[in-house]
């Protein structure tokens, strides 16, 4: 019988062996999936940063037309059952390539009238859903909230909010020709766009460099229950189309939210996002600007009912005894206050 020698023995891994090999292949994918995850979100915040570029732009077009600001919001009392009105971002879809639904909608009713505008209501637009935010693109589902014989219906939803101002002035839910001090609530809003706003480059004294025009506000973080009222693209209302900056971005990340009175409602009219340590924001020149949640800040005050320290509310008019916080500096059009650029 024929036997061939080998000059070399042939030896298989031992089973130590073999585990180091995977503990080491564990260890280098565990160093490299934050890696991967961080590259994925600067690339979400690229893209959430190009939105608000558009929106910006968008806006700059409409005033090019209009010579001011879409309205915040309005009161129609032709309609006494449901007054309550459109939001800014359907004026701005005719600036952005969106001429079709800009043109479909009908203005003189109201946003969710069966079944004229339903088609407006239940529409999608990408540029206005946060990539880092991706419950929005889908919302939840079918709404059901109004009675016989309207069915169920859809809504699109939006991720960017116009800014109000430090706080929610004026009120919606009033009648201005049915409300004596009108005047005085309406020259409390001193953001860009907020309830009857017709706001102008003009009026915009304190720069538009200085001025936040729009800002992010996450929608997943909401809970179930709120998910079916919030974030609705075409409605003027603050926590829909519009918020304030009467809190510090990602107010909901603080140990104190849950004793505030209604603390969904403080995380609802205020700026956050899913990007890490703060939010996207698009200033009046265009510009796009990640606001840290550490930005100088009104700080809520168990004292004052977790308003910061300082405001009060008297007659529906809020009159702050304190300065501002810088943050709360960049959303007013005409405070004149001075703004260092290394402050935010």
């Amino acid at each position: 019988m024929l036997t061939i020698r080998s000059g070399r023995s042939l030896k298989a891994f031992t089973l130590i062996e073999l585990l180091v090999v995977i503990a080491i292949i564990a260890v280098l994918i565990s160093l490299l999936l934050p890696a991967v995850q961080s590259a994925r979100e600067a690339a979400r915040r690229t893209q959430c940063t190009n939105n608000l570029k558009q929106l910006g732009l968008a806006m700059h077009n409409y005033m090019d037309a209009n010579n001011a600001m879409p309205m915040g919001g309005y009161f129609n009392d032709k309609s006494p059952t449901l007054p309550w009105m459109h939001g800014p971002l359907i004026g701005l879809c005719q600036f952005m390539e969106q001429g079709n639904i800009f043109n479909a909608f009908n203005s003189s009713l109201r946003y969710f009238q069966y079944p004229e505008n339903d088609t407006v209501m239940a529409f999608k637009l990408g540029t206005l859903h946060c990539p880092s935010d991706p419950e929005i693109a889908e919302g939840n589902g079918a709404y059901s909230q109004f009675a016989a014989p309207r069915p169920s219906f859809k809504v699109g939803l939006t991720s960017y909010r116009g800014n109000a101002g430090p706080w929610t002035n004026p009120p919606r839910g009033v009648n201005p020709s049915a409300t004596a001090n009108w005047g005085a609530l309406r020259s409390n809003g001193l953001g860009v766009l907020y309830m009857t706003s017709d706001t102008s480059i003009g009026s915009i004294t304190d720069g538009t460099s200085n001025t936040m025009l729009f800002g992010e506000g996450v929608y997943g973080k909401l809970s179930q229950s709120d998910k079916n009222c919030w974030h609705w693209w075409m409605a003027g209302n603050y926590g829909d189309t519009l918020q304030t900056a009467t809190y510090a971005p990602n107010i909901q990340t603080s140990s104190n939210l849950a004793v505030f009175p209604n603390g969904a409602a403080v995380f609802i009219i205020s700026a956050s996002s899913n990007h890490p340590g703060g939010v996207n924001f698009a200033f009046c020149d265009g510009s796009v600007r990640f606001i840290k949640n550490s930005i100088q800040s009104w700080q809520p005050d168990p004292a004052n009912n977790y308003l910061p320290a300082g405001l009060t509310v008297t007659n529906g008019i809020y009159v702050p005894t304190k300065p501002y916080g810088v943050y709360q500096a960049l959303s007013t059009r005409n405070g004149g206050e001075v703004i260092s650029a290394d402050s935010f």
